[in-house]
């Protein structure tokens, strides 16, 4: 007489559990975005630290650009605020009721190189380019906003998680939210890359190489000393 084997079956899957009313999810967007600070003077080898840039790329500052730094930092955050309907012990369906995301900027901050001659016209000029990278920075920041905005809404019309309890439908809801606002921080990255380089053309870097000779003149000396 044969002999059988016993057979472990998985758990059944639970029923879905009937969701709450959804309503009109409630989405608000805040932004954080001092004006960028302008810190105190460093020396252009610091500053090319400072960009990571490789040692080829630093020429005795005719390349200007490297003779200022704008740095910016963006973070966002997220809080869900979650309806949940099911039984004491689950499982449950949750809806966001609420959402509240922040972009800020962290940090924004420019820099110039030491070497430039301070208060003059040469440090003015850097200084300009410098605030023209910073408006890039705070532009695309109020534009990502409004795709935060946009999507969140669109995404909570839909969002709906069935989940043993509230606390992991509220972890499932957050992290579908983190993939649903992925695709506009990468706009905000690439249109933040794009604005730079229309700055940071072959024309600007020759132009700042024209202008203020009397402070170039003491700025290549400066460098050479180093």
């Amino acid at each position: 007489m044969g002999q059988g084997q016993a057979q472990t079956l998985p758990p059944p899957t639970p029923a879905p559990v009937a969701c709450p009313p959804r309503g009109t999810p409630l989405v608000r967007v805040t932004i954080s975005d001092p004006e960028p600070r302008v810190l105190n003077p460093v020396s252009a080898e610091a500053l090319r630290r400072l960009a990571d840039l490789p040692e080829e790329a630093y020429n005795q500052g005719t390349v200007l650009h490297h003779l200022g730094l704008t740095l910016s930092r963006v973070e966002w955050r997220s809080e869900i605020t979650v309806r949940s309907q099911g039984a004491g012990n689950g499982p449950v369906c949750g809806l966001p009721s609420e959402i509240r995301l922040s972009l800020l900027h962290a940090e924004h901050s420019i820099r110039l190189a030491r070497e430039i001659p301070p208060r003059g016209c040469l440090a003015r000029e850097v200084l300009a380019h410098e605030r023209r990278h910073a408006e890039v920075n705070r532009r695309t920041l109020r534009e990502a906003a409004e795709g935060l905005r946009a999507t969140a809404r669109a995404w909570a019309a839909r969002a709906r998680a069935q989940a043993p309890d509230a606390g992991a439908a509220a972890l499932q809801l957050q992290e579908e939210l983190t993939e649903a606002v992925e695709p506009v921080l990468a706009r905000l990255r690439a249109a933040r890359e794009a604005g730079h380089d229309a700055i940071d053309t072959p024309q600007e870097y020759r132009r700042l190489g024209r202008v203020c000779p009397a402070d170039q003149r003491r700025l290549s000396q400066r460098l050479q000393a180093h």
